[in-house]
């Protein structure tokens, strides 16, 4: 400690507070920057993420591409064959004049791509990092914590060893 220090008990508590107030916010902007690069919305929370998002949507795609052309074929199919016309309106309840249907056995729908509709439809630029604000108001937390333990650690009086000099040895 300075000569100053000694005489004047107000510039300790200053420059207490002024190194409180520098750890603070050194702690603020270390603990922001570390929560935005592993739990922020670009972070690599987000990242794994958003691959498995790729690879769900890819999934997808080919589900649907394998529906597109089952229905291209039944199109196809539908747009030139005039038998495949009658059976799929007999399919749907329609006759000819003079037909009868008979039922022998209850039959289910057709099932052929009631797997693909019930995929929960997939949000495109949502992101589950936490929000900035939230990570600004964890890192102001931080900083007031360090501000308030660091103001204490240099209030409260250090508890010193006594120095042993080569005198006091022997």
């Amino acid at each position: 400690m300075s000569a100053s220090e000694f005489r004047n008990p107000a510039g300790r508590g200053i420059a207490a507070m002024g190194d409180a107030l520098s750890n603070a916010l050194c702690a603020c902007i270390i603990s922001y920057c570390v929560v935005s690069f592993f739990a922020g919305q670009a972070g690599l929370l987000a990242y794994g993420d958003l691959k498995s998002g790729i690879v769900q949507m890819s999934e997808r795609i080919g589900a649907l591409s394998g529906e597109n052309r089952m229905l291209q074929d039944a199109r196809n199919s539908l747009a030139t064959d005039s038998d495949r016309i009658a059976r799929e309106a007999r399919d749907i309840g329609f006759i000819r004049p003079g037909e009868k249907i008979v039922v022998f056995s209850s039959s289910t729908p057709k099932e052929s791509s009631a797997h693909i509709r019930d995929i929960e439809p997939l949000q495109a630029g949502f992101s589950t990092g936490l929000p900035d604000r939230m990570i600004k108001i964890l890192a102001a937390m931080t900083g007031v914590t360090v501000l308030f333990i660091s103001f204490l650690m240099s209030i409260v009086p250090r508890r010193r060893s006594p120095v042993r000099t080569q005198a006091s040895q022997s």
